[in-house]
């Protein structure tokens, strides 16, 4: 690996070892182009994604804020018309092929898989040829279950067979249209040093704990994917 493209890797990795949604929220935002009619936002919660853009200088007006908690569709309609009570996967409000971009970040987790397909054949009926389908959500990494929210992690690999390319061993079929996996990003959190080195021999353990806290102090971290962002693009019907 080249000097110049290891530094580049290093400050990639810095900028996405974050708990920070914003990071992500502009990778989506990459793919608004300012002449969309519609772009979702499923599962928008306290508005997040609406508030980025916002800041950003980005044209809300036709950003439509989906949730399934009453209380926060009605808090939401303060700051937008365009907020909607949805729960998935019933079928949304929207003609086929008549939305642009669909946003959703940490709702597929929560979602068994059976629903979950459901949802995403519902979402290929309304994404228009060209638009973008952005997904952000967790891994199964060392604290996914302490969120009782969390039902099911799935890696993007899931999305790419059932939007991209066909597994004939699933029992389910391949999400209607034809789509191309055009960025993923992954999310990292920090792990402790300490953790997985062990010994019965006390000159060894007192050889890691001299190794490990050299490691610390010259910058070292240990890294663990816990999330990512996966853009996906309809290219045909």
């Amino acid at each position: 690996m080249q000097l110049k493209s290891f530094f580049s890797y290093s400050q990639f990795k810095k900028k996405y070892l974050t708990q920070d949604r914003k990071p992500f929220f502009q990778i989506a935002a990459n793919y608004i182009n300012g002449n969309e009619k519609t772009i979702l936002d499923i599962g928008s919660g306290e508005a997040e994604f609406y508030s980025f853009l916002k800041d950003k200088g980005y044209n809300i007006n036709n950003l439509y804020l989906l949730d399934g908690n009453e209380t926060t569709v009605e808090k939401n309609k303060q700051l937008t018309a365009n907020s909607l009570f949805y729960l998935v996967p019933d079928k949304l409000p929207f003609a086929d092929n008549s939305v642009e971009m669909i946003h959703m970040s940490h709702l597929t987790d929560c979602l068994e898989p059976n629903d979950l397909y459901s949802f995403l054949v519902e979402i290929s009926r309304i994404i228009k040829t060209d638009g973008h389908i952005v997904i952000s959500t967790p891994m199964l990494w060392s604290t996914f279950y302490n969120d009782l929210s969390h039902t099911r992690p799935y890696n993007p690999f899931v999305f790419y067979k059932y939007f991209v390319k066909q597994d004939k061993s699933t029992r389910y079929g391949k999400v209607p249209g034809d789509f191309e996996m055009v960025e993923l990003v992954y999310r990292y959190t920090e792990l402790p040093l300490d953790e997985g080195w062990s010994s019965n021999v006390p000159v060894i353990d007192y050889l890691f704990i001299t190794f490990r806290r050299v490691l610390g102090r010259i910058g070292i971290k240990r890294l663990e994917k816990n999330g990512y962002t996966l853009v996906l693009k309809k290219i045909n019907e």
